[in-house]
């Protein structure tokens, strides 16, 4: 008796009686004698693709996680970088305005009597360097502990969407709360090493030119000498420390723990992939940062001038103002754009090292397939 026609492997022909199918020779194809097995090229067909391979990774895949969070989890990622961004550009703004209104005041001071005794007195320059540097390193503390948070947040996203166990906005959010407390700790303790390791090098090289307090070749030479090896004394801790975060979000590992792991899974010569492709990730986020940032500067540089020509050089203060929030604008909405960037970047270098060198896929591919299972082979 004839059947109608079925597609070649499909479900239907599996429920034929045995004896309606004659007997045919060994199977050519790369599947199991007999044919595909029940639902194999349904579940090729609606499995998801995961953020990255469950494999040791390459380097244009570590690259492309870095760009695929953004279509798995686009909503999820940019809606918590803008709050935790918002958080610290809003106290990165007043910070900075704050400390441009004695510079302003001194400006404003020069332009309405420039032989004044306090823009002769070589005050300005003095008051005004030391305010720019404390503002500065307020600035750099306060977006080093926004990026951890954001990156212990989205590290978790970004495993959990590779190993099939996704997670929710509100499973985010709370991981966040749990882990931020630890995470800024890892990032103070790895900023009082990178202090460390650049200020002990860059004192040794000044110390000559203190104490013979006249500058020559030596002095200079172990000046630049000393920063020179603090700098790379700084990228040496930023390498060894870069899988901490991950370390804390996937290992429950703790601060100190965290950091210990970290230098584990960078030590010998398991450091340069770790820093190669490191780096990559860094000067790709900070070159498109810079340049997505750069418009909205112009812009802000533009309305500076327009101000200060209408009220004919007199609205300073008002100009200033107007600079500072534009370019601080453009530098949060940029940062919030390419924040996942770099920590689904980071998240993907973590799982690479961890697959290359600990075996790690083979845990990864488990926990996928019983995901899998447990959804009853469907896609999410």
């Amino acid at each position: 008796m004839s059947t109608g026609w079925t597609a070649p492997g499909s479900s239907e022909s599996s429920d034929l009686p045995a004896a309606d199918h004659p007997a045919e020779g060994p199977a050519t194809g790369p599947g199991p004698v007999g044919g595909a097995p029940p639902d194999g090229p349904r579940r090729e067909l609606v499995q998801s693709l995961p953020l990255f391979p469950l494999r040791p990774l390459g380097l244009g895949e570590v690259l492309g996680a870095a760009v695929r969070i953004y279509r798995l989890r686009a909503r999820t990622v940019l809606s918590l970088a803008a709050a935790v961004y918002g958080v610290a550009y809003v106290i990165l703004t007043l910070t900075t305005g704050a400390g441009l209104i004695p510079m302003m005041g001194d400006m404003q001071a020069l332009m309405e009597d420039p032989t004044s005794s306090a823009s002769s007195s070589g005050t300005f320059s003095a008051s005004d360097t030391l305010v720019t540097v404390g503002t500065s390193v307020i600035s750099g503390v306060i977006t080093m502990l926004a990026a951890s948070l954001v990156t212990a947040a989205l590290t978790a996203v970004a495993i959990g969407e590779a190993t099939g166990h996704p997670i929710s906005g509100a499973q985010m959010r709370a991981r966040t709360r749990t882990l931020a407390l630890p995470a800024i700790g890892i990032s103070i303790l790895v900023g009082l090493l990178t202090l460390i390791a650049v200020g002990v090098p860059t004192a040794l090289g000044v110390l000559p030119l203190v104490l013979v307090r006249e500058a020559s070749v030596l002095t200079i030479g172990a000046l630049l000498a000393g920063l020179g090896i603090g700098v790379l004394a700084a990228i040496w801790v930023w390498a060894r420390t870069i899988l901490a975060i991950p370390a804390l979000v996937i290992e429950d590992t703790g601060v100190l723990g965290s950091i210990a792991r970290a230098f584990r899974l960078t030590a010998g010569r398991k450091l340069w992939r770790v820093l190669g492709i490191g780096v990559l990730l860094y000067v790709i986020y900070t070159l498109a940062v810079q340049v997505f940032a750069g418009v909205f500067g112009f812009v802000a540089g533009l309305a500076y001038f327009v101000i200060l020509l209408a009220s004919s050089m007199q609205a300073i203060v008002l100009g200033m103002m107007v600079l500072t929030v534009i370019s601080m604008l453009g530098t949060y909405l940029a940062t919030v754009l390419l924040a996942p960037f770099l920590s689904a970047g980071f998240a993907a270098l973590y799982a690479d090292n961890r697959m290359r060198h600990e075996a790690w896929d083979v845990e990864l591919t488990r926990r996928a397939r019983q995901s899998w299972d447990a959804d009853g082979g469907g896609g999410r």
